[in-house]
């Protein structure tokens, strides 16, 4: 760990170098089921990286961002709170590879976005993940996220099909929410209204901002008319599609290796190659349960600080209890006893305490562990109803 920080460390000064700014990183994990989210959390944890640059240092700042996402609600906080020391014009933010949806909305507030060749935006489009309307798979009974792309590819739909007039709109929706519970209706509505005039606003921040007119032909764009959330916008289609004209290309700025060698010492911290399948594991090395602590999540770094989130998983193999549940211990095999010579002269009250104390030193040590032995056998032959997963220990730590 302390190697890879070195080498962190090291490629962070470089782009400082070269930009005349002060780096600070973020990543959050999009390890196959093991990913994290953007989230409010980190605010503090960033003002403290600015506090811990001197002063003259604080005035030019980029944000080295690799994420899937996450709580639209943190961009402006996040924009907002760096501009206060940032100069006009000095804030810029570095895409070696994935800065979708939360994150490219954090990149709209920038003055200069730099995207190596592989790097990507996404639409800003709104998802309720687990809402408590959302609906319920039949199967898990667990919540299905809700997507605006859905709900808006609905409605799409009808007017493709010549359901153009008003009563015939509503005769739509009202069928609509037959399946889906209306409140997750508005939920999904008034969080893409506002995630589109976070967007607005991040964009008017810029030192050179765009006309009024462009800021809302990209955030309908970026919102509306990609039509899946998972797109990828190169950093050609940023400038050529949307109109981001703030993208660069980091070659261009000199950059554009040190960010992907930076990314690559993120990608090995965070094992972002190596999908994470603790129930695999129970089974394939015929276990009942594990314990993983320390599980890399995200990370916010600068060349001055290291604040890495982390937490633990207990998983284990859940079973089938029978009713009644019957142990024959009739095949045990007890260990041979070794009577003392001397066994004669002893009176029947030692006798009696001496055959005692043979007895559990060597009998009670034989029963229990095959009593252990039973019941292990017993469980592992147990019909399986799943897995549990318990997560603790989860948090920030400064490093």
């Amino acid at each position: 760990m302390e190697e890879s920080r070195s080498k962190r460390v090291e490629l962070i000064k470089q782009i400082e170098e070269k930009r005349g700014s002060k780096v600070i990183t973020y990543i959050t994990s999009d390890r196959q089921n093991l990913s994290v989210s953007i989230a409010s959390d980190i605010i503090p944890i960033f003002h403290d990286h600015i506090l811990s640059f001197p002063d003259q240092e604080r005035e030019k700042i980029d944000l080295f961002i690799y994420s899937r996402g996450g709580d639209s609600n943190v961009p402006w906080t996040l924009v907002s709170m760096i501009r206060e020391y940032c100069k006009k014009g000095s804030f810029g933010v570095l895409v070696p590879f994935r800065a979708h949806s939360a994150a490219t909305l954090i990149s709209l507030g920038a003055d200069e976005i730099l995207m190596t060749k592989k790097g990507e935006l996404g639409p800003i489009d709104a998802t309720l993940p687990n809402g408590p309307y959302n609906p319920i798979d039949e199967t898990t009974k667990s919540r299905l996220p809700l997507s605006v792309e859905d709900v808006t590819g609905y409605f799409s739909l009808l007017k493709r099909f010549g359901c153009e007039r008003p009563d015939e709109a509503m005769e739509g929706f009202r069928e609509l929410t037959k399946q889906v519970h209306p409140l997750a209706l508005g939920s999904v509505n008034r969080t893409l209204e506002e995630t589109k005039l976070v967007g607005l606003r991040l964009l008017s921040t810029r030192a050179n901002p765009f006309l009024e007119e462009k800021n809302s032909e990209i955030i309908k764009k970026l919102s509306s008319e990609l039509y899946s959330h998972g797109h990828a916008i190169t950093r050609t289609e940023a400038v050529q599609f949307l109109g981001l004209d703030h993208v660069k290309e980091a070659e261009k700025k000199g950059i554009d290796d040190l960010m992907w060698d930076l990314f690559q010492e993120y990608r090995s911290l965070f094992e972002l190659d190596s999908p994470f399948f603790p129930e695999e594991y129970l089974i394939k090395n015929n276990i009942e349960e594990n314990i993983w602590d320390n599980l890399n999540l995200a990370c916010i770094e600068s060349a001055e600080k290291f604040h890495i989130c982390r937490k633990s998983l207990k998983v284990k193999k859940l079973r089938n209890l029978p009713p009644n549940i019957n142990i024959n211990l009739g095949q045990l095999n007890f260990p041979q006893i070794v009577m003392p010579n001397n066994i004669q002269t002893l009176s029947q009250s030692a006798l009696n305490t001496l055959v005692e104390q043979i007895v559990k030193a060597n009998v009670q040590n034989s029963l229990n562990a095959a009593v252990a032995t039973a019941i292990d056998m017993l469980v592992k032959s147990l019909p399986q109803r799943g897995f549990e997963s318990v997560f603790f220990n989860s948090g920030w730590e400064e490093e």
